[in-house]
């Protein structure tokens, strides 16, 4: 009966985790707000690649243009092949007129008029009652979107055609508000790049260089190093001389329902959570679905549940591998070195994110029902971009406190403890690692990673026994990505002029 609860409550949160926000809101009896299009707000496609790789280069104009006009040549061959969504035609002439000046800039501003044009007029001549073909075709845009969008080029038009100073405050004003640090430097074109108004929107390449050569070291270390650590850990392995500590630690029999129940209270207590601050800010006030920064504190206390159950607290802590092991320093080494071997099978879980995505396209365009494109964000980095310090500090003591302790304790601990009762370390593994993946909501398709880390930390608790290792690899793996993404914020912010 517990088993067939956990089963039921577990699938309807995972389910919930990986619906569309529009499902969300028919679920709780409410309609998604549409989206609204007004000058004040930042243009759609906000750090995705092209605004990512806009805001980088227009920071390094200069010392492009003047140390490597090759690589200039290069990058401006690239600029077409960035763009995904109508704004990001914008953001490609702002860098045109930039690395090119005012003529190729034209040309590009008038073959994107055109295009978005025949959007425009396509979205007007739309009948949502008829039956969408040739003569009636579906506006791959809303109107509300297309037209500051238009208005947007018209302003540029104006930059390059008559120059910056005959436009009004209220174009240069929307330009910035839209596409932030590339429209500062669409109303400063021209200007010395010294001037106070155009400097903070062209200068500080040195320290995106120094970040990105930083992270390319980085990658190559942890994967090459990984790569070598995992075979050495397979040849070990396969050898059998690889002490697999969790059975010399415990017995493998089939463990009492107490700690499917552990599980199974997280993940409910998770969704009343999710589910339940979703309803209020919708429903209520917005501002409350900040609140789950705090609560989810409190699931700290849920891998408590067996000792109330009349669990003994020596057997709680072996089950949960909340144990010393070999010794403290010794299993956080051996979580470090665990997570270099985890680098290579995170990347082959990308990889297959790639192949997935590509066969995903190939397959609605050869059945006709692509829709139009959107640029893929990251919502983490438009979390830190709005967050002040205090906001940035909770998040990252979120990401690299609560998960490693609360996630670990729960999947590699309790749920790992119920399902290596009952089937091979592997196998207990991979379900383990899947159930952690669709926790997160990431939607189906991009899963594939956290799979792959996810049965990289279970193989820490079967190899340690301890749990030491498997929270300091996901340690690892959460201040690394969050740091890198708070600097590189902070580098390519938009400027307070």
């Amino acid at each position: 009966m517990i088993v067939l609860l956990s089963i039921v409550c577990v699938g309807f949160v995972l389910i919930w985790q990986n619906l569309s926000l529009e499902t969300h809101y028919k679920l709780i009896g409410a309609t998604m707000p549409e989206q609204t299009y007004d000058d004040s707000a930042p243009a759609p496609g906000r750090f995705a690649t092209a605004d990512l790789v806009g805001r980088m280069f227009i920071r390094g104009r200069k010392s492009i243009m003047e140390d490597s006009p090759e690589s200039a040549a290069m990058f401006m061959e690239q600029i077409e092949s960035y763009e995904v969504i109508p704004e990001d035609r914008v953001r490609s002439t702002i860098l045109i007129g930039e690395f090119e000046g005012d003529e190729p800039a034209l040309e590009s501003l008038e073959a994107a008029r055109l295009d978005v044009v025949k959007m425009h007029e396509q979205a007007i001549a739309f009948d949502p009652d008829a039956e969408v073909s040739e003569d009636n075709p579906a506006p791959m845009y809303a109107v509300e979107r297309l037209a500051p969008i238009l208005a947007d080029l018209e302003t540029l038009e104006t930059i390059y055609r008559d120059g910056r100073e005959v436009l009004e405050q209220s174009e240069s004003d929307r330009l910035v508000s839209r596409y932030g640090v590339l429209g500062q430097a669409a109303i400063t074109h021209g200007m010395d790049d010294s001037d106070p108004l155009r400097e903070p929107a062209v200068t500080g390449f040195v320290g995106i260089v120094l970040l990105m050569l930083g992270l390319v070291l980085l990658v190559l270390f942890a994967f090459f190093g990984g790569c070598v650590l995992l075979i050495l850990g397979i040849v070990q392995f396969s050898s059998g001389k690889l002490r697999m500590r969790y059975a010399e630690n415990q017995p493998i029999v089939r463990p009492k329902t107490v700690f499917l129940e552990t599980y199974s209270i997280f993940v409910v207590c998770f969704g009343i959570m999710s589910i339940g601050l979703f309803a209020l800010s919708v429903h209520v006030r917005p501002s409350l679905g900040g609140i789950s920064i705090f609560t989810q504190w409190l699931l700290l206390l849920i891998p408590l549940w067996a000792l109330l159950r009349g669990v003994s607290r020596k057997d709680w802590k072996q089950s949960l591998g909340l144990h010393r092991g070999e010794g403290v320093l010794k299993e956080i080494g051996c979580g470090f070195l665990a997570y270099l071997a985890s680098v290579p099978v995170y990347f082959l879980g990308v990889l297959v994110v790639f192949v997935l995505m590509l066969l995903s396209e190939a397959f609605k365009i050869a059945t006709g029902s692509s829709t139009a494109p959107e640029a893929m964000t990251n919502p983490v980095m438009d979390i830190i971009a709005a967050s002040g310090p205090l906001g940035i500090a909770l998040f990252f003591l979120l990401a690299t406190l609560w998960a490693p302790l609360t996630e670990e304790m729960i999947f590699r601990g309790a749920l790992f403890k119920y399902f290596r009762g009952r089937l091979h370390w592997v196998f207990a593994g991979l379900l383990t690692a899947t159930l952690f993946a669709f926790m997160h909501n990431y939607g189906p398709m991009l899963v594939a990673p956290l799979i792959a880390l996810g049965f990289m930390f279970s193989f820490m608790r079967e190899w340690r026994g301890s749990i030491i290792a498997a929270m300091t690899a996901h340690f690892i793996h959460n201040a690394t990505l969050f740091i890198f993404m708070i600097t590189l914020i902070q580098l390519i912010k938009d400027p307070i002029i």
